[in-house]
């Protein structure tokens, strides 16, 4: 009776242990709906380049979307095809490698092709824009002059200059104190604090108390199968009359 029990308690202590396991999960996946609502707060400050990052080492996280300026000279210019803006209008931009003041060289995303050429003339280029991650994904096939994505990676055996992680969609460019006019790019909105969407989110909640509502369900099921299944048996069992 003792183990009977012993058992029926273990077993008790096991439903309720995942039925929690399921319930936090739930709880998990609701705070990532309200979280998703949310947008990551960016500093809007314009800042140098120099300042949050640095040639040859990885973009730091804390640095993407930053507002930044840098002053340089274009070295060369590159086509990067079928690029999607924050609108998600896709289009061809024009990418030039800026030589910065301070030494290295970082991709600018100009704005939509074509753009005025800076490459020659006198003066450095002062551009304001926002500094973004490199890209994995190559949208267009490789070939001379077009980048398959903006990835400073893509350009290192045509430059013996130290190169900047990520690039900067330029919002201006200026030279002696004059703005270079062109179609610049619709820069990306900061994004939400965690992927996916709100309703998505709020399904695996629901997926989730479902599943902790059934395992906390299943062994009343078991038991009013078993109460009915046991008087048919015994009744099965009761010995038949015999006649004289």
């Amino acid at each position: 009776m003792h183990q009977s029990k012993f058992k029926t308690f273990l077993a008790l202590c096991g439903v309720l242990i995942i039925a929690a396991g399921f319930a936090s999960l739930g709880m998990w996946q609701w705070d990532r709906a309200q979280l998703s609502r949310q947008t990551i707060k960016i500093d809007t400050t314009l800042v140098s380049l120099e300042s949050i990052a640095q040639p040859r080492i990885a973009l730091p996280s804390a640095a993407t979307l930053r507002h930044v300026r840098v002053e340089g000279t274009y070295e060369t210019t590159f086509l990067a095809p079928n690029q999607e803006d924050a609108r998600g209008v896709r289009g061809d931009w024009e990418v030039g490698l800026l030589h910065t003041k301070s030494g290295g060289a970082i991709l600018i995303a100009r704005g939509i092709a074509p753009m005025p050429s800076l490459i020659s003339g006198t003066g450095n280029i002062s551009v304001n824009g926002i500094l973004m991650p490199h890209q994995s994904d190559n949208y267009a096939p490789k070939k001379q002059g077009v980048l398959a994505r903006l990835d400073s990676a893509l350009i290192l055996n045509q430059t013996a200059l130290d190169l900047y992680d990520g690039y900067i969609i330029a919002q201006s460019e200026t030279r002696g104190g004059v703005e270079i006019a062109g179609a610049r790019i619709d820069p990306p909105k900061p994004r939400t604090a965690v992927p996916g969407f709100y309703w998505q989110h709020i399904s695996y909640v629901v997926i989730w108390w479902l599943m902790g509502a059934i395992v906390v369900f299943l062994p009343f099921y078991n038991r009013l199968v078993r109460s009915r299944v046991q008087p048919e048996s015994h009744a099965d069992e009761q010995p038949k009359e015999t006649r004289a």
